[in-house]
């Protein structure tokens, strides 16, 4: 895979995709930025190509037919060891987790389809999400700290009813300087409803 900082955006890689981690064979000196699942586990034959490209960065977007199955963002260098910002009182690091329980109620549904019961919306769950993530920072924050949601990458798999509680657990999966990336899981009553990833930044306050 020498050609992948100059092969361009949309052209395909003559590359063999593993079921391993990572799901693409690597240049030397780079590493895996991120990597976001899209599709269920894949038993056929899948293509690979480039998505998106930065100074630093290429983005290969795996597919299986016309089914995307997962984006591997690829960094040049070496990955960088994580370490306590200051914007911190103690160290944070990737396995750090946190569960709520959010109570669905009127006012986090949506009726816009006529005749259906109201039910969970969308930008509800990832509040809920972006929540659960944020609080896990929020016990390690410095005098003046706080965070930003700054990206989301999430599924909206099932419905939630009025009256039923929402888990979601969030998992702290990395650390880039000041932003921290959260794998993200919500059920009801053990159902999966939602799942995927969002990112907090770290940002100081007057």
């Amino acid at each position: 895979m020498k050609d992948i900082w100059q092969a361009p955006v949309g052209e395909h890689l003559d590359v063999v995709v593993t079921a391993g981690l990572p799901p693409v064979p690597l240049p030397d000196d780079a590493h895996v930025e991120q990597l976001i699942w899209h599709g269920d586990p894949f038993t056929g034959r899948l293509r690979a190509s480039v998505a998106a490209r930065g100074s630093h960065t290429v983005t290969v977007r795996i597919a299986d037919g016309e089914r995307l199955v997962a984006d591997v963002r690829i960094r040049r260098g070496p990955a960088r060891t994580p370490g306590p910002h200051a914007l911190l009182r103690t160290d944070l690091r990737p396995g750090a987790a946190y569960t709520r329980l959010f109570a669905v109620t009127k006012d986090v549904t949506t009726d816009h389809v006529p005749g259906a019961e109201p039910l969970l919306s969308t930008p509800s769950m990832i509040a809920f999400m972006e929540d659960t993530a944020a609080d896990i920072l929020r016990a390690h924050f410095a005098p003046a700290a706080a965070s930003l949601g700054t990206w989301i990458g999430v599924r909206h798999t099932g419905p939630a009813n009025i009256g039923q509680a929402v888990t979601v657990t969030a998992v702290l999966a990395d650390v880039r300087g000041r932003r921290y990336l959260f794998d993200i899981l919500a059920t009801v009553d053990g159902r999966e409803i939602g799942d995927g990833q969002v990112a907090q930044t770290l940002i100081g306050r007057a």
